[in-house]
């Protein structure tokens, strides 16, 4: 079998098969980086013993099931629940001060413990984060967040405490949202505190993805313990339920959460299908993959996507910088973004 390295693809077979593709799925190739696309069609290669990248187009020319598992290859899916869990935290603080709730009133913990984090590296690194970590809990909480010096000028922040109704729903958008970790995990801090208060305001969640097989998986809701790495004890027990097979455990999400979110299969470079503006909106890990010119078209979707003091949260690999457009930066070390037509000071 051939290595991935040892496969050649010259610009014409490379152009050939790609607008090939863009024909059966719609996918906009060139917001990508080409050194990441030909890396997604190698894999698939080597996947069906296909030599040559003409082999590769016969194959795909006569087997639409191919196509499908290109585009579930081809997007990415690594994620867990909770992944950089610092952000989650800043959401459900925002949510906490609009409520006028203390902290310290409800039962919520989103950071998983130093030694649940190390139980899933390996050995050679498992110290190391370890106490990463023992630092990083020791520090005060907002250690970094700069976030709730702009609150009163969120779009959000006001319906907050405002009573439930279509006119004050929040929306949140999740873009990509890959198997469905990211806008779950959104959701369980949401129906956290809607349990926990008298009052909590209509929330709309939407989750996207180019990948038929994520988006089935997504609604599905049954995950293996990677997806687990992240999450607390607290909200693992709360809201999952483990459940013995012949290959070890799974673990179901609740059917509650299920009924809160919406799950959408689409290419988010061409569009989002939805009507609806959003108040907050989740992007982080994708821009990364984009080549520079084609991220700024995909930047002006998302931000003509925001309503006026909407945020933007990219975390913490991506960066516009200090701005973009009418997009300011309001947490550094978050990378969350408040779309602005005026300057912040």
């Amino acid at each position: 079998m051939k290595l991935i390295e040892s496969i050649d693809i010259d610009n014409g077979s490379y152009q050939r098969l790609t607008n090939f593709l863009k024909s059966k799925t719609g996918l906009n190739f060139q917001y990508y980086n080409k050194s990441f696309i030909e890396k997604r069609i190698k894999s698939r290669m080597i996947r069906v013993y296909c030599n040559t990248l003409d082999e590769y187009y016969s194959y795909l020319s006569s087997n639409t099931e191919e196509i499908k598992n290109f585009v579930d290859g081809f997007t990415i899916n690594y994620t867990f629940f909770f992944r950089d869990y610092d952000v989650f935290e800043t959401v459900q603080d925002i949510f906490l001060q609009g409520l006028g709730v203390n902290k310290k009133q409800i039962k919520s913990n989103i950071r998983p413990t130093a030694a649940k984090l190390a139980k899933f590296r390996s050995k050679s690194n498992a110290a190391k984060k370890f106490i990463k970590n023992k630092k990083l809990y020791s520090r005060p909480e907002k250690y970094y967040v700069d976030v709730f010096i702009f609150l009163n000028r969120l779009s959000f922040y006001k319906k907050i405490k405002l009573l439930p109704s279509e006119k004050n729903c929040i929306n949140i958008w999740s873009c990509p949202c890959a198997t469905g970790e990211e806008p779950y995990s959104i959701n369980m801090i949401m129906n956290n505190l809607k349990s926990q208060v008298r009052r909590f305001p209509k929330i709309r969640i939407v989750g996207s993805d180019i990948s038929y097989g994520a988006i089935e998986k997504a609604k599905i809701g049954v995950y293996a313990d990677d997806s687990m790495k992240e999450i607390s004890d607290y909200y693992e027990n709360k809201y999952f339920t483990k459940q013995k097979t012949h290959y070890g455990h799974i673990n179901l999400i609740n059917e509650q959460l299920k009924k809160g979110i919406e799950f959408v299969r689409e290419d988010v470079t061409e569009g989002h299908s939805k009507p609806y503006k959003y108040d907050i909106i989740f992007c982080r890990y994708l821009l990364i993959y984009f080549n520079h010119k084609n991220r700024d078209k995909f930047l002006k979707i998302l931000e003509d996507r925001l309503k006026e003091n909407g945020i933007l949260i990219l975390g913490k690999t991506e960066t516009l910088f200090d701005s973009w457009g009418s997009l300011r930066l309001i947490d550094s070390r978050n990378r969350i973004y408040i779309k602005s037509q005026s300057k912040l000071f």
